[in-house]
């Protein structure tokens, strides 16, 4: 028969175990965080590019709705970002620490390219065509750099296999 010292021994190493497996560490966290984050960016890039196919194509009441909706999900990868702040300074990996720079960078730029898109749909539709084409170059400029740092993100993927599954 297990004496009182042998059941409490054992009751503290399950309440132990237990609670350990419930602890993230804070790859973990960001982990958790990064499959939506990676979706919400790709939900802005499929609406921002829907924004520029209806607009070149003068609706711009579409255009104004994907471009919103673009906005909408870079506002809500950047509260992601956000998220991910938080344990940041807690990685001293610096192949994700970039990782985590180029989206940020990335973000950023998605979001100025998305708000001159914006101004530029809304100059056409009060009909300012040169200052509509003025934003809307400049949100191309702008969007170019961004998938410019977008593929230097996918390549430090592809190229640190083990550090991303």
């Amino acid at each position: 028969m297990m004496n009182k010292k042998t059941i409490i021994v054992i009751a503290v190493l399950l309440a132990t175990v237990s609670v350990s497996g419930c602890i993230k560490t804070p790859m973990d966290n960001i982990n958790d965080i990064i499959p939506n984050l990676s979706q919400s960016i790709e939900y802005g890039d499929l609406n921002y590019n829907e924004a520029v196919k209806y607009s070149n194509s003068k609706n711009y009441v579409a255009a104004e709705q994907k471009v919103q909706n673009a906005s909408t999900n870079f506002l809500d990868a950047q509260n992601k970002i956000l998220e991910i702040e938080k344990y940041k300074e807690n990685i001293n990996d610096t192949v994700y620490i970039q990782y985590i720079n180029l989206i940020e960078q990335e973000l950023v730029l998605k979001q100025n390219a998305t708000a001159y898109l914006q101004l530029g749909i809304q100059a056409f539709k009060n009909g300012d065509k040169k200052l509509a084409n003025g934003y809307i170059s400049s949100a191309n400029s702008i969007m170019r750099e961004a998938v410019s740092i977008q593929n230097q993100r996918e390549n430090l993927v592809k190229n640190n296999p083990n550090k991303f599954k």
